[in-house]
């Protein structure tokens, strides 16, 4: 055997792993890289603290800058409305510093990818890492959350010396899945058939992206020019952080920079758990259900116990349904996140988003859940799943706050679901795209403590952003939007109220080859929950008609005055005012191709209520009732109010006899706690409830 020879087969059999798979070290590190030799002497460089400050809120102008370009120049439509971020990693890949707006929750998600790219390419002889290569990534398994979020990184240099990462990340409404468009593979059963997997791997040097390996990720989807396009966006907006971080380092320092990210780490671990310390010790529990598994109506439960002693907060999840063949499994990485997410936008949004949020909590993850999925199960739909664990979690939160002080008040869960549409096809521009809208951006929030809550506002994961108009989905989709709303009862109910979302309703029109499809749950279960007395928000089915006739019908009713047209689901699903077939289901259709004239009706869900509605001041409810935000019904059955349905003026002294008279009846039909839990425990499911995963608390939970 020659020495090439040997040589050769010692390198296949020694050094060579046959593929580069996620690295589970990588993923599951939560806490912060300790401190680097260069990171302690660029701390020990800066005199003035407040130069720290200076260099963050400097740093935080260019990522807000820079997003506001990606915005502008970005081809996917959620990354217009706000499904993105701009962040800045240190050089070991803590993500530190990211803007305010945007998803949040990227910050607590994405370090993986630039500790990969550190740990098995930048010594690799056939890749390397040098300043001006372009590196890509989208597939969870190696970090972040779901297949269609897309990341661009470039390795920040200064004079030679790798400091920094920058890191684009944008929601992309197309991943090449076999059966769905829109990037969401509802009929997914393992990964392989989710659409483009891109572990992190480098597509350009010189700031130049290979045209060869774009085109490669070209070949494998619908809509090639979104793509093309954003990845382009991306690196720009990458490529503007990258020029105003070097003028920083020029006018101050590259030490300033290094500790600058480092301090912001820390100092937001340190003070999410200084704020924590003063929650009252104690366990508090969270549940939730969701109401399907994308191809099965079935109900599947989270659990969330916070464990909390002194600066400590615990997460478990045990008793948490198992994984399964279905695209709505999540990598531990993301249940992480998603905590974190809620620490950002509803306890702590004063602080930087980073790291270090993640890094202040500890983890009891139960393995082999929905929760803690491996890396062969699908989960392009893991959303979905993390958006009821908000809602569980969102509950045992409120509860361990409840009695604590500080700026943050208790809440009842915020909407979180995404009944949004997802189409694909041909356009009436003869344009072939897929792609989601971004309906889900209007969201109920939760109440609160001493107020209501917020209508039609951002979703949990993005607070900051905007649902865009109807008229410019009309001119680039062969769309006719019929309405939008906010309806009645669309909210919880409650001393406070829950704030209402919106309905609305889109007719396919100048187009006979387009498909229709939404992913969401809700259309049984309710999303949000109520705390303390209030409701939940309402479920949230989706409507569809098929005229007789078909769109020339529809053209002809709407020429003819469309009487009966109420602008609202449920009413025109009992008038039927247009001929036609009229079905009411869950929210879960994959995006086939409908009937040009077809119209789909679907609501946004609203917030949960806070407190008994027997408290709320019944002017309040005499206005949520002139206003439509609830029904006369709701006001007669739930906040028990008498008015004068001529003047819509409150009779005060009535009602508060009614609420009275209800208190009393509340009396009478009161149970023991122990007779109440015999009444309605079974230690089985129903037979005809389709449920995945243990029906029993674990045994501390009782």
């Amino acid at each position: 055997m020659s020495t090439d020879t040997e040589a050769f087969l010692n390198d296949l059999l020694d050094n060579r792993p046959v593929m580069y798979g996620p690295d589970p070290e990588l993923t599951g590190e939560f806490r912060l890289r300790p401190r680097t030799d260069r990171e302690d002497a660029a701390l020990a460089a800066v005199t003035d603290p407040t130069d720290l400050t200076v260099g963050l809120s400097r740093i935080e102008a260019v990522l807000e800058s820079s997003m506001q370009m990606l915005q502008q120049i970005s081809a996917s439509s959620a990354a217009k409305w706000g499904d993105l971020i701009i962040g800045i990693y240190t050089r070991e890949g803590d993500f530190a510093i990211a803007t305010s707006g945007g998803v949040n929750m990227f910050s607590a998600t994405t370090s993986p990818v630039p500790k990969f790219i550190n740990r098995y390419w930048a010594d690799e002889p056939t890749v390397g890492l040098a300043e001006g290569d372009v590196f890509y990534h989208n597939d969870a398994n190696y970090g972040g959350t779901h297949n269609p979020d897309h990341t661009l990184l470039l390795p920040l240099y200064w004079e030679g010396e790798h400091v920094a990462w920058i890191g684009a990340v944008v929601h992309e409404g197309e991943n090449g899945a076999s059966l769905d468009p829109g990037g969401f593979a509802v009929r997914a059963t393992t990964k392989y058939g989710e659409g483009v997997r891109i572990p992190p791997m480098k597509i350009g040097e010189s700031h130049t992206l290979r045209r060869d390996v774009v085109n490669m990720f070209q070949n494998q989807v619908r809509d090639p020019l979104l793509w093309l396009t954003d990845i382009r966006a991306k690196l720009a907006a990458a490529r503007s952080v990258e020029r105003r971080m070097h003028d920083f380092m020029a006018e101050r320092s590259p030490e300033l920079l290094v500790a600058t990210l480092r301090s912001v780490l820390e100092n937001t671990e340190t003070e999410v758990r200084r704020r924590i310390a003063a929650w009252p010790d104690g366990t508090y529990r969270g549940v939730h259900f969701g109401d399907t598994t994308l191809l099965e109506e079935r109900l599947f439960k989270l659990n969330v116990e916070l464990d909390k002693r002194g600066d400590t907060l615990t997460v478990r999840t045990a008793g948490s349904s198992p994984a399964i063949d279905r695209a709505l499994n999540t990598q531990a990485h993301f249940t992480r996140a998603m905590v974190a997410n809620l620490f950002m936008n509803f306890l702590y949004g004063d602080l930087p988003r980073t790291a270090g949020f993640i890094a202040a909590l500890d983890y009891d993850l139960e393995p082999g859940s929905i929760l803690t999925a491996d890396t062969e199960h699908p989960s392009s739909l893991s959303l979905t799943t993390m958006f009821c664990l908000n809602a569980a979690l969102h509950q045992a939160v409120t509860k361990a706050m409840f009695s604590a002080p500080g700026p943050a008040k208790p809440m009842a869960p915020w909407y979180a679901m995404i009944p949004t549409l997802q189409y694909g096809g041909l356009t009436q521009h003869m344009q072939v795209t897929a792609n989601v809208s971004t309906e889900m951006n209007a969201a109920g929030g939760g109440a609160r403590c001493d107020a209501d809550g917020e209508h039609a506002a951002g979703p949990v994961f993005a607070p900051v952003s905007d649902w865009g108009e109807m008229e410019t989905r009309e001119a680039e989709l062969p769309l006719l939007g019929l309405w939008r709303e906010i309806p009645a009862d669309n909210h919880g109910f409650g001393r406070y109220r829950g704030g209402a979302s919106v309905e609305w309703a889109y007719m396919l029109y100048g187009s006979q080859m387009f498909g229709f499809g939404i992913t969401s749950m809700g259309g049984r279960f309710p999303v949000t929950a109520g705390m303390f007395g209030g409701y939940g928000g309402s479920c949230t089915p989706l409507t569809r008609i098929r005229p007789d006739g078909g769109v020339d019908a529809v053209r002809t009713w709407l020429a003819g005055g469309a009487k009966g047209l109420t602008y609202d689901g449920p009413s025109m699903v009992a008038d039927q005012p247009l001929p036609g077939s009229y079905e009411v289901g869950n929210p879960v259709q994959p995006a086939d191709p409908i009937v040009e004239g077809d119209i789909w009706i679907q609501r946004m869900g609203g917030g949960g209520g806070y407190g008994d509605p027997l408290e709320r001041d019944p002017q309040e409810a005499m206005t949520d009732l002139r206003r439509g935000l609830i029904s006369p019904e709701v006001a007669r059955a739930v906040y028990r109010l008498v008015w004068d349905p001529q003047r819509m003026e409150v009779d005060a002294r009535a009602t508060e006899t009614a609420r009275a008279t209800e208190r009393a009846e509340r009396i009478t039909r009161g149970r023991g706690y122990d007779e109440f839990v015999a009444g309605w425990r079974a230690d089985t499911p129903p037979e005809h409830l389709g449920f995945l995963g243990s029906w029993e608390w674990p045994d501390a939970a009782g």
